[in-house]
């Protein structure tokens, strides 16, 4: 009788251990998702150990923990205590997920098959529910546990498209998910250097941050989609109901909710997979509900989740590769990004070669190294990215290097980031990449430079930093004689970099790659009257210089430190005085003016792409030349905004204030009405 009861004991030790194990996993891909907004795993990867887990417990109820996490909603509540805990007044609930129709079709035929069921959009941003007491917004308060929240009132009252008083002085409690548009990111982000990793940790790390100064510059949106009603519902009885009175009151919601059955979901939903590439916000799937809410009372909810409701993801697109080399890569700030290379595979369209592993976090999670077998997958259908270790590799988890490649410089994390940086300002990569920068399209755009030619010149020691491209031309003779160049080619390249010299201070400010220096704050500050480089440098290094800074409308704390610091900085001051000596602008050009001025009296905005407008300050230019004025940023000033596909928060900013909205098709007609040319 021992030797039964010791196996049997053994073996409940093992389950006990797998369980503890696994409970620690899906709490620190929680605290990775949710307080670190860096996931280091998919969310398909997640569901996989969660339903382990949950499976375990149903088979051993007797070892399940009372505060399993599969019991809890993970939380984002700030660890420190910059924010005021909110005890919520309704369950704040995560969702189930499912990966594929079939799975979404086996839980409707469980629940309730004959019912209509809402198919919503699946925002990738921050969760935020919103209190109102007799119409005025009182409360906003991130997801947190789901029981209790972070008050991030004040920071959630600056995005512009959430009233702060509905339509009706009514209780209600909306739920919503704060996100940014991808054009709004990109441009934001240019700025910063491309710092951010994605709208979604731009998004909540703004609704965190300490200053609501800071929060107002940014970006952010809203949709709402759950509305509770704790005085009653009275006689909206559906979901479809609901969203039409929040938006009613004001609230805005997501485009393309559909309402349908059973047999008509599998097409709805892959009618929303063929648009979902094209809208202009962060989607990661569609969110499933029974559309009868007195249905949804009676199912109820778990702990963890809704009985009534559904996440369907669209899948990653994946593929399996072997990982032949890894390779630090150093960028111009400094952040060291690996990158795998890869036995090539086909993957939506493209032949990769190449994948992100992100830092040194991220591979020891994936437990990732060399010769290992991976899953690749395209996050965004955008970047390929290693998500998975199928067959270990036969040298152990790769580790990044302590010194940079490049300069031997000690690598360090800065600012407690989880990414290593080379600190080395003069690391020949760092140089190269700064050189790349100034010349790309987006910045100075000098025809003839791209990386082929950059590199060369770099690794023949005839430029180093930007003004040494200036000096190129003292080499023309030996390029002739160089294999791929010749006089044609020669020419251009010098023509080009000549040429950049007539770029004004708007174009060639940004490209310098200065900290928070980009277009958008070298727009505010020329706007502000700073419209050479004398003044701005005067303005960084005066006794009040922090003071006039701060109370210029665009810029913040922070930028306001950045300016300060660089243009008081030796090797900027020293690159600065070369480049004019050579004979760049860095005078923001007064636009050449037409004696026709239609535009005269108007200040014109712009935001999101077009498809004749490229780049899109192209329209601008037409517009200042022709008698109007050019704005960065919609105010009560603003009397047009000209908007393209992916517009976001200045479109919504401009509807509030009744500004006069204009399509690319409505200004051609405009420009061809007043025989404007292109």
């Amino acid at each position: 009788m021992p030797t039964p009861s010791k196996k049997k004991t053994n073996n409940t030790d093992k389950i006990d251990s797998e369980m503890r194990s696994l409970e620690k996993e899906i709490r620190d891909h929680q605290y990775f998702y949710y307080l670190e907004n860096s996931p280091r795993i998919t969310d398909k990867e997640f569901d996989k150990i969660f339903q382990k887990l949950k499976k375990l417990e149903e088979k051993y109820p007797d070892l399940a923990s009372p505060n399993s996490p599969t019991k809890l909603v993970g939380s984002d509540l700030s660890e420190t205590s910059d924010f005021a805990k909110f005890k919520h007044k309704i369950p704040v609930l995560s969702l189930e997920n499912t990966y594929n129709t079939k799975e979404l079709v086996d839980w409707i035929q469980k629940t309730a098959p004959e019912d209509i069921y809402s198919i919503e959009w699946k925002i990738d941003g921050a969760s935020i529910v919103l209190y109102y007491e007799d119409g005025i917004l009182k409360n906003a308060v991130t997801r947190g546990s789901g029981g209790t929240g972070d008050d991030v009132t004040e920071n959630i009252k600056t995005i512009q498209s959430i009233p702060h008083r509905l339509e009706e002085k009514v209780n209600l409690y909306v739920r919503g998910e704060v996100f940014m548009n991808f054009s709004d990111f990109e441009e934001f982000n240019e700025d910063f250097g491309g710092k951010y990793a994605n709208p979604r940790n731009l998004t909540a790390g703004s609704i965190k941050h300490k200053y609501a100064s800071e929060v107002a510059k940014r970006p952010l949106c809203i949709f709402t989609y759950d509305a509770f009603f704790p005085d009653g519902r009275g006689k909206i009885i559906t979901n479809k109901l609901s969203l039409e009175y929040i938006k009613k009151l004001g609230l805005p919601v997501a485009p393309d909710t559909s309402f349908t059955t059973l047999d008509k979901i599998e097409k709805t939903i892959e009618k929303l997979r063929k648009k979902k590439d094209s809208m202009p916000f962060p989607i990661d799937g569609l969110v499933i509900k029974m559309d009868d809410l007195k249905k949804r009372d009676a199912l109820g909810e778990t702990a963890h989740s809704p009985r009534w409701a559904r996440a369907f993801k669209f899948d990653a697109l994946f593929q399996e590769s072997t990982i032949e080399e890894i390779i630090p890569q150093i960028g111009r700030t400094g952040k060291v990004t690996p990158r795998a290379r890869i036995k090539p595979v086909q993957l939506a369209g493209t032949t990769v070669t190449y994948a992100t592993l992100h830092n040194q976090d991220y591979i020891n999670q994936l437990g990732v190294g060399i010769g290992a077998r991976v899953s690749i997958s395209k996050r965004g259908e955008i970047i390929p990215a290693v998500e998975e270790v199928l067959e270990p590799g036969l040298h152990g988890v790769f580790q990044l290097p302590t010194k940079c490649p490049f300069c031997s410089t000690k690598l360090e994390k800065v600012d407690e980031s989880v990414d290593l940086f080379c600190t080395n300002k003069k690391c020949p990569e760092r140089e190269r990449h700064s050189l790349l920068f100034f010349c790309q399209k987006k910045q100075m755009d000098i025809d003839g430079l791209g990386e082929k030619q950059i590199n060369l010149f770099y690794s023949k020691g005839w430029v180093k930093n930007i003004a040494d491209l200036y000096e190129l031309k003292k080499y023309e003779d030996e390029m002739e004689t160089m294999e791929g160049f010749g006089k044609k080619s020669v020419a251009i390249i010098l023509k080009g970099i000549e040429e950049s010299k007539k770029k004004d201070l708007r174009l060639l400010l940004p490209a310098l790659g200065l900290n928070e220096v980009g277009h958008k704050v070298t727009e505010v500050l020329i706007e502000a009257g700073y419209e050479n480089i004398d003044a701005i440098l005067e303005l960084a290094n005066s006794k009040n210089a922090e003071e006039e800074l701060n109370a210029i409308h665009g810029i913040g704390p922070r930028t306001t430190v950045a300016i300060i610091e660089q243009f008081q900085d030796k090797e900027v001051l020293g690159l600065i005085k070369r480049l004019k000596k050579l004979g760049l602008n860095f005078q923001a050009n007064a636009s050449e003016k037409s004696d026709h001025t239609p535009f005269d009296g108007q200040s014109w905005c712009v935001t999101g792409s077009f498809e004749k407008f490229q780049p899109r300050d192209r329209a601008m230019d037409i517009i200042t030349r022709h008698g109007g004025r050019k704005v960065s940023s919609i105010s009560s000033k603003t009397t047009h905004l000209l908007y393209g596909e992916g517009a976001g928060s200045k479109l919504e900013k401009a509807k509030d204030l009744g500004i006069e909205l204009v399509t690319e098709e409505e200004f051609l007609k405009i420009l061809q009405r007043e025989s404007i040319p292109l």
